[in-house]
């Protein structure tokens, strides 16, 4: 899992730094866990989020 999060932060963030409420290395791994848990579209990913949360926020 390391490797996958050190290759994720290679990943250039081009969001204007004002507009990102979020860090895109969260973005991207909550997206992954989503859909490992198969959700199928951006709100299923909000489901999973938000259902998740204090797992996140303890690891992320």
């Amino acid at each position: 899992m390391t490797e996958i999060l050190k290759t994720i932060e290679l990943i250039e963030d081009k969001r204007q730094e004002k507009k990102a409420r979020h860090k895109l290395l969260d973005v991207v791994v909550i997206v992954l866990f989503a859909k490992l848990a198969n959700a199928d579209d951006w709100q299923e990913v909000e489901i999973f989020a938000k259902s998740n949360e204090d797992f996140l926020r303890m690891n992320l």
